[in-house]
């Protein structure tokens, strides 16, 4: 054997250290294994919450708007894309549908309707 080897070997071997005896650890108190148990539920429980919160769709939360609402008399509508006032005549008040258009186009002043539109339902 070389001398370089036995060099190289010296400097790449790895050194075993001998580590003295360490005291044994105790096992947790039964106070303090039920205290993590029961963090453990509470996160286990709010984790639960969280996904069935997120699973929900938002609008069973809140109410609809008066955009989303069928049209009824006496309340003010916001009109919405693909509206006539012939449409919304007919969701207010399906037996009276053509005398309310006519209402409607002369409280408006034409028989056009621009989404956004706010039109009060006589």
């Amino acid at each position: 054997m070389s001398v370089a080897f036995e060099l190289e070997f010296e400097a790449c071997r790895p050194r075993l250290y001998v580590l003295p005896d360490q005291p044994a650890r105790l096992a947790p108190s039964p106070r303090v294994r039920r205290r993590r148990m029961v963090a453990g539920v509470v996160v286990a429980v709010a984790v639960v919450v969280l996904l069935v919160l997120l699973a929900l769709p938002i609008r069973a939360l809140g109410g609809s708007t008066l955009a989303q609402a069928a049209p009824a008399q006496g309340q003010e509508y916001v009109v919405k894309a693909g509206d006539t006032l012939a449409s919304i005549a007919d969701r207010a008040d399906p037996a009276h549908g053509a005398a309310l258009t006519e209402r409607l186009t002369r409280q408006v002043g034409s028989p056009v309707v621009v989404p956004g539109e706010h039109i009060f339902i006589p």
